[in-house]
């Protein structure tokens, strides 16, 4: 099992991978570094550079505590810093030792910074670097040789920069794509278990949580009178209507066509019906294209107990629902509290019917 880490790092390694392919990179780079500045740090102390063989080590030495401490207990200790300076100040020292030799050892660290560090400090990192690089090349090379491995370093930097921004810009577009419905922007079916079993657990720590699953009354008709592109304008709008009156946490689910689920979390059942009326009001009396007259039937339950289900508290809500239509539509009907019987339509089930529109 994974810890879920509480520091958020702005890194790019945070939002290109999930949190088991994180830790499997993280560890291969620990284990790369341990290949590689442990042989370098006693080298260095054998053949008489000291001070190089000891920033060195101390590099090594501050990475793995960090990343360990990370693994083990899911919080860093010392931060990213300490080893970010130490590895600055390995690399200057390396240059200014051995010159054109060392040079080479810039690259790839400069690459490997804009992925795993935060991008601000990946940049002003970066650019402490290639100044450092230059002072220390200052005495050894000439000046020719200089501004070509600067201009060189400085290309890289950008590219590397630029590439990752637009590889996360990329991956975060594609996260939202796949979260997302298109058209209304409401969170799809795929992500409510999860967020089901998180309010559930919240239960335990005495925080009620209700949903209520909405379908817009009569939509087959609203479709099949004033046309497909009407009735997606009457969805956006509802969608809007939902999102503008409920809480900025709330969650809004399309479980398909025209059913919604919408998740209130640690909000009890009376304050979430008041709200759930008052939006429906809202929607009754709204002005839609055509003049199409819309209103919500809606079915809403609280979570009982730690034991619940996602299963048995959507099916209580979709039984209410159920009451909400049988009674005449346009109302809210809350769920009373049993569970249903094993032979009741599970919600998993329901919305993975096609919808009619």
């Amino acid at each position: 099992m994974t810890k879920s880490y509480p520091r958020k790092l702005d890194t790019p390694v945070a939002q290109l991978f999930d949190e088991t392919s994180r830790e499997v990179v993280l560890k291969v780079l620990m284990l790369v570094t341990l290949a590689t500045f442990i042989p370098l740090g006693v080298k260095n102390l054998i053949i008489g550079e000291t001070l190089l063989g000891i920033v060195l080590l101390s590099f090594q030495l501050s990475f793995v505590v960090e990343l360990a401490c990370l693994f083990m207990l899911g919080v860093g200790v010392i931060g990213h810093r300490i080893p970010l300076f130490l590895l600055w100040l390995s690399i200057v020292l390396s240059v200014s030792t051995f010159g054109v030799i060392a040079t080479y050892w810039v690259f790839p660290v400069i690459v490997a910074l804009v992925f795993i560090i935060p991008t601000k400090d990946a940049l002003v990192t970066n650019i402490f670097m290639i100044v450092g690089c230059m002072v220390a090349t200052w005495q050894q090379l000439e000046l020719s040789i200089i501004l070509r491995f600067i201009i060189a370093l400085i290309c890289c930097t950008v590219v590397a920069h630029v590439a990752v921004h637009k590889i996360v810009e990329l991956q975060n577009s594609l996260k939202y794509l796949s979260t997302r419905d298109s058209m209304t922007g409401a969170l799809n079916r795929s992500q409510l278990e999860a967020f089901l079993y998180r309010a559930l657990d919240e239960k335990k720590n005495q925080k009620a949580s209700t949903i209520a699953v909405i379908d817009i009354d009569h939509f087959k008709q609203v479709n099949d009178l004033y046309g497909h592109d009407v009735g997606d304008e009457v969805i956006t709008e509802v969608v809007k209507i939902l999102n503008q009156n409920s809480r900025e946490y709330d969650l809004l689910f399309r479980l398909g066509g025209d059913e919604f689920l919408l998740l209130f979390e640690g909000l009890s059942m009376q304050s979430a019906h008041i709200m759930m009326n008052s939006i429906c009001e809202k929607v009754r009396t709204k002005h839609y294209p055509r003049h199409a007259q819309v209103s919500l039937s809606v079915g809403m339950s609280e979570c009982l107990i730690a034991e619940d289900t996602p299963d048995m508290w959507v099916k209580r809500a979709d039984i209410a629902l159920y009451d909400a239509k049988q009674n005449g539509r346009d109302q809210v009907v809350i769920s009373a509290n049993r569970v249903p019987p094993l032979g009741e339509l599970a919600w998993k089930d329901k919305v993975n019917q096609p919808t009619s529109l």
